[in-house]
């Protein structure tokens, strides 16, 4: 009786004592209206949100964060290299992206970096309260349309794994274009267009030029 006592007691406190939520991304209007509704639940709360992986990374090494919800792409760095830096610094913190990228490819990447749950920005409201349900239960979570995303790919032939900034990155390359040309056309700095070829050569396991124009024409990227 003690113990059923005690255990009602502890999940009341849980209760009482919400969950602490760092929400990143770097569209403000998304992160407010992201942000009002996980406030509106009674177990969760945004304590702090960040709209670029750096400041989120201060964060998350002076607080204390029970989840981790951010974007895929922003900037220099990835959501994927934000949770692993994450997992390091809190290697108990629970992850979830919130994204429109809804690539198999992306996806399984990310889930094979352990993450607990995956949403897309077109879900319903109802699908993100699920997902932190879910991942504060110790389960994964993964949206309807993401779950039908990978099931419909199964018989697929590979899709790239490249974000769309750097497909488009991977396009002016093969077209011979310098990093200074790059960064003018697409309206970003120089050390972000190198951030992204660093990134890409990653992800193709391209070592070369010549690599990487073969996997481009595998994937039709151009």
């Amino acid at each position: 009786m003690v113990g059923f006592l005690g255990n009602t007691y502890l999940k009341h406190i849980k209760r009482m004592n919400k969950y602490k939520v760092l929400l990143v991304d770097d569209h403000p209007i998304l992160l407010e209206g992201s942000k009002n509704l996980i406030n509106s639940s009674e177990l969760y709360k945004v304590t702090f949100t960040a709209t670029n992986v750096q400041s989120a990374m201060e964060l998350i090494k002076s607080e204390d964060f029970d989840i981790l919800i951010t974007d895929y792409e922003m900037g220099d760095l990835t959501g994927s290299e934000l949770i692993q830096m994450a997992k390091v610094a809190q290697p108990e913190i629970k992850t979830i992206i919130l994204s429109m990228h809804d690539s198999p490819a992306i996806v399984k990447e990310l889930l094979k970096l352990g993450v607990n749950g995956y949403v897309l920005k077109s879900d319903s409201h109802e699908s993100m309260l699920a997902a932190l349900d879910k991942v504060t239960n110790g389960k994964r979570y993964l949206s309807d349309n993401i779950a039908s995303i990978l099931i419909e790919g199964i018989d697929q032939p590979p899709s790239s794994a490249l974000t769309p900034r750097e497909e488009e990155i991977v396009k002016l390359i093969v077209k011979e274009f310098s990093t200074k040309q790059i960064a003018e056309i697409l309206f970003i700095s120089q050390r972000t267009v190198e951030t992204h070829r660093k990134n890409i050569l990653k992800k193709t396991k391209s070592s070369n030029l010549v690599a990487l124009i073969k996997y481009a024409y595998d994937h039709k990227l151009v």
